[in-house]
């Protein structure tokens, strides 16, 4: 069929600007430089890097940089792009299902493209993009009423993002709405026991790479704090401005074609009411933790190009209408693939030649031997990428998720008590040849958070270093000789 590898196309020339930039935001460069740690043999959650994300996203990380090389962005986003291929065609099947083969290459369409039409972090090899393909599998396995596998499969998904475990609710309700009643409590148990096993895999997995205790300290214990700081009015309202509005906005096309749909609730069948009730959970996932940055709308992204593209299958439109509508997703994709292409990811800057952060990445590169260890103080692990070095400590950052422009205390999961004496022990093993504060610059709002006011690193700093440049208002110190 010739629209098969239109779509295909499509979805690829949309996708394109991941290819021309090395880093397409700051996370990226928290999961390369804890893969590149891993691959080293620490453990994940302990001397291999620590982050509060579930272990998916560093696994595929660390495998693809084993396969391809150390920092391997490219590969990377690669390996991503086919997460989103295949995510297309479970999405196809889904739809397909439900409004046949048009309908199911529209959504396959609409997710590849809405995926990509947005600022840079949107196009990231992220956990959202990593997470949908299993989760959008569990879905067309709950269509199929094939409890067991729905539940393996949606570990699958949260072992990527912990927000997949919203979708436990949807086959809760699939299963009081597909199964007859005398068969509900024994499709019930056969999920539970799909979920239960898949736990129980990845827990071995876990215990076998020695990750299991500080998967529970830093996945698991840190999510109420880690929330409780997203949930200010302030922060939740520049998020909103930021993030939701655009992202209603860029997609309102496919928003306004999803909410007529759902308008005719009494009519739908009860798989497109699943559909619905699919997109509702997939809202409350993105909105789960308060944080809104843009990529997290991902999750409701499936929902929302299944029921668009019921909508226009089912929905008789005029030629001028048809013609607005398809505008009305083209012309936004296509500005901002022109600005995911001319800007700097990290910075959205589009004026800078080089980058002041490529600029203090050649630095530490030129002047440290690919065997040397680099600490960054700040929240700046793209350093560490850019520069092809290994962190020195097992945190990439520091305040990474806290509203740092905020005049809270820097009371965040990542500064709690037990960091530092892990981050002193750390650095004592691997004393790194520089020390990088770009608190000093005031990068990523952290001129707040001086290395003077954080014991370890002050008597470090004042007993063993000493300052050998200032790149880009960014204080770099080297190890007394």
């Amino acid at each position: 069929m010739l629209w098969t590898p239109l779509v295909a196309l499509a979805v690829l020339i949309a996708h394109l600007p991941s290819f021309v930039q090395r880093l397409m935001d700051g996370d990226e460069a928290i999961y390369g430089s804890i893969a590149a740690l891993m691959n080293t043999g620490g453990g994940l959650y302990a001397e291999g890097g620590v982050d509060n994300k579930p272990p998916g996203i560093f696994w595929v990380y660390a495998l693809t940089f084993r396969l391809f090389g150390q920092y391997q962005m490219t590969a990377v986003h690669f390996v991503a792009l086919l997460a989103v291929g295949v995510t297309c065609v479970l999405l196809f099947f889904i739809a397909r299902e439900l409004g046949g083969g048009r309908a199911g290459l529209l959504a396959a369409l609409f997710y590849g493209v809405v995926t990509a039409a947005g600022n840079p972090r949107l196009l990231a090899a992220n956990t959202e993009i990593f997470m949908m393909a299993p989760l959008v599998g569990s879905v067309f396995l709950m269509l199929r009423r094939h409890w067991f596998w729905c539940g393996m499969v949606l570990v699958v998904a949260g072992a990527f993002r912990q927000s997949a475990a919203i979708n436990v609710l949807l086959v809760a309700l699939a299963i009081l709405w597909l199964e007859k009643p005398n068969l509900r409590w024994r499709a019930f148990g056969v999920f539970a026991t799909g979920l239960v096993a898949g736990l129980a895999v990845g827990a071995m997995i876990l215990a076998l790479t020695g990750s299991l205790a500080g998967f529970w300290r830093w996945t698991i214990q840190v999510l109420y704090g880690y929330a409780s700081t997203q949930l200010s009015g302030d922060a939740l309202w520049w998020r909103a401005r930021d993030s939701v509005v655009a992202f209603v906005v860029a997609m309102a096309v496919m928003w306004i074609a999803a909410v007529a749909y759902a308008a005719k609730w009494k009519a739908l069948t009860v798989s497109e009411r699943l559909m619905v009730a699919w997109l509702v959970v997939g809202m409350v996932g993105s909105f789960a933790g308060g944080h809104l940055s843009w990529h997290y709308f991902i999750q409701a992204m499936g929902p929302l190009a299944v029921l668009a593209a019921l909508a226009f299958t089912r929905i008789t439109l005029r030629r001028s209408v048809a013609v607005a509508a398809a505008l009305g997703i083209v012309l936004p994709a296509a500005a901002w693939w022109v600005f995911d292409v001319t800007t700097d990811p990290l910075t959205y800057d589009f004026s800078a030649s080089v980058p002041q952060h490529q600029a203090v990445a050649a630095y530490i590169h030129d002047h440290t031997a690919s065997s040397d260890r680099v600490f960054v103080w700040g929240v700046w692990p793209a350093l560490y990428v850019e520069s092809d070095r290994l962190m020195a400590s097992r945190f990439p950052g520091f305040l990474r998720g806290f509203p740092r422009g905020s005049d809270a205390p820097p009371n965040n999961w990542d500064t709690s008590p037990d960091v530092w004496p892990l981050l002193q022990a750390d650095l004592n093993v691997n004393p790194p040849a520089l020390i990088v504060d770009t608190a000093a610059a005031g990068w990523s709002d952290f001129s707040k958070y001086p290395m003077s006011n954080y014991p370890v690193l002050a008597e470090l700093v004042a007993s063993r270093y000493h300052v050998v440049a200032s790149v880009e208002g960014v204080v770099i110190y080297a190890r007394n000789t």
